[in-house]
């Protein structure tokens, strides 16, 4: 599946009461040798949805992989240049992480594509000041939820660590 340049995978896992598709950014390959690991589930597919042609309400997103997420964003927020740019332009108060979904964000932004927000004094981010915005949405009508490319590799790569974590 893929939509808005995000190409996401569909698996069908067992939860115990039947098999459910679901949604994960690793790739078939690696998941069939290294296994997918629950905080590596985005979403569950709704029953009856079609997956190839999904909407927003077909998605169930994971809490599991909505707190990986989170804390991933909290430890590299600093990595990321396009934020360190914009608390350079605002001097002081809080700059938003927007999904990069978003087209165009000079005017307002869907509160959905609003990731979280980060403090900023002096030009410069406050170091752990990142708060997750728990309205965001890891799919909307305008697809997956997209990261600056500095937070996106720490994803992957937390994702994949996760997988060592897996019980046999």
């Amino acid at each position: 599946m893929a939509r808005n340049d995000r190409q996401v995978f569909r698996y069908l896992v067992d939860f115990g009461g039947g098999e459910r598709d679901v949604v994960s950014l690793l790739e078939p390959d690696w998941v069939f040798q290294h296994g997918l690991h629950p905080e590596a589930v985005m979403a569950v597919v709704r029953e009856g949805a079609d997956p190839d042609v999904l909407a927003p309400a077909d998605v169930q997103e994971n809490g599991p992989f909505l707190r990986l997420l989170s804390r991933v964003v909290f430890e590299n927020i600093d990595q990321c240049g396009s934020l360190r740019r914009e608390a350079e332009i605002q001097g002081s108060g809080y700059v938003f992480l927007l999904d990069e979904r978003t087209p165009g964000p000079g005017g307002r932004v869907n509160r959905d594509d609003i990731v979280g927000a980060v403090e900023v004094s002096s030009g410069e981010p406050v170091a752990g000041s990142y708060q997750h915005n728990p309205r965001h949405r890891l799919f909307t009508a305008a697809g997956w939820f997209r990261l600056p490319t500095e937070i996106e590799a720490a994803l992957y790569s937390r994702l994949r660590a996760r997988a060592n974590d897996q019980p046999a």
